[in-house]
């Protein structure tokens, strides 16, 4: 017949153990400290042009993207602004006539504009990915 070992005896024993083994390992740090932050460069707006009422007026309308996610565009007081559901209007500043960047964020917008100057939609590079957007009207 086997011999039984008493729970109590045997958790004594693991307690032991373990407090020695927790005493007597070598203390080792568990994340290397940072020795150089690295620094994000700050954020540099790039050099835009003035595009006359006309041709921002193309540009102006309502935009939808996959899940019904509606964009419009408006143009108020010489500039062009887009607004979507939850957001507030950040302005469109063009850096040729059919590349623009939203003011304060690194964000390209390039809009495709068919032969007839005619514009069929835009497209916006975020960090995110690439986000296609439709004329609607």
């Amino acid at each position: 017949m086997p011999r039984a070992i008493h729970p109590a005896f045997f958790l004594s024993g693991a307690l032991l153990f373990c407090s020695v083994w927790l005493t007597t390992r070598p203390l080792e740090p568990t994340v290397e400290p940072v020795t150089q932050r690295t620094l994000r460069p700050a954020f540099v707006e790039p050099a835009f042009i003035e595009l006359d009422a006309a041709t921002l007026e193309r540009y102006a309308g309502k935009y939808e993207a996959r899940g019904n996610f509606v964009a419009e565009l408006t143009l108020k007081d010489g500039s062009l602004f887009v607004q979507g559901p939850g957001f507030m209007p950040s302005e469109l500043r063009p850096t040729s006539e059919t590349e623009f960047f939203l003011r304060g964020l690194r964000y390209p917008v390039v809009f495709d504009v068919g032969r007839g100057g005619t514009v069929r939609g835009f497209s916006v590079d975020t960090e995110f990915g690439v986000i296609r957007m439709k004329r609607a009207d």
